[in-house]
């Protein structure tokens, strides 16, 4: 993002349109490596690549908007995902087990370790009213606005996969019907406090960012 202004000074870099495929690739290819994972951190880690995708697709984008969309997609994507990898420390603490296939009714196991996965992998997976929605929809509406509809419509599509991707997965983790309970499991005080305190920022920004959203129409790219 640094460097981009020095590249727009060589006409036939097309920096911008690098920046949009490789982005493409990154986030296509991470949600279908969403579809296949076995371990719920490594589903977080591929979420990751997934983001830095569609961060590259923005700044290829061009203008305020996308700009915007993905300066708030980087902050969003920081906050929210540590949250996500401080619950999955919680499920492993109440399960003893990274694979998605042996966890199952978590929120039974262990309320809290549940509710946090929930609304962490929500979060992350761009569910309304989280700020990661608020950033991946300016950046589609950016790129609708720019007239940019195919690398729109692949982005739209990539994002959509990953997010039934991680739910489909969390939700059966979370509300499966585990094989056999013998009692709940009662998170550290410790680690009951890290997990409110990451929670917050992710509330936060997702209720209280929204009038930032309300971007002028007819705004030009540079």
């Amino acid at each position: 993002m640094r460097l981009l202004p020095l590249f727009k000074g060589i006409e036939a870099s097309h920096a911008e349109t690098w920046l949009m495929i490789f982005g493409l690739m990154s986030t296509g290819v991470a949600a279908f490596l969403l579809i296949q994972a076995r371990d719920y951190k490594r589903l977080f880690a591929f979420s990751t690549i997934k983001h830095m995708g569609i961060i590259l697709v923005a700044v290829g984008m061009g203008g305020y908007a996308a700009h915007f969309g993905a300066t708030l997609q980087i902050v969003s994507h920081a906050v929210t995902k540590s949250l996500c990898f401080f619950a999955a420390g919680a499920t492993l603490m109440t399960t003893g087990s990274r694979e998605i296939a042996t966890v199952r009714g978590l929120i039974r196991l262990s309320p809290l370790a549940g509710a946090f996965l929930l609304v962490g992998s929500l979060g992350i997976a761009g569910a309304p009213p989280f700020s990661v929605f608020l950033s991946e929809f300016s950046i589609l509406r950016a790129g609708i606005v720019n007239g940019q509809y195919l690398a729109t419509g692949l982005l739209a599509l990539f994002i959509i996969i990953a997010f039934f991707g991680v739910m489909f997965r969390i939700n059966g983790m979370v509300f499966g019907k585990p094989s056999a309970i013998s009692r709940n499991f009662t998170l550290p005080a410790t680690c009951t406090f890290t997990l409110i305190l990451a929670t917050i920022p992710v509330i936060l920004l997702g209720f209280f960012i929204k009038t930032l959203c309300r971007i002028p129409r007819g705004l030009p790219r540079g």
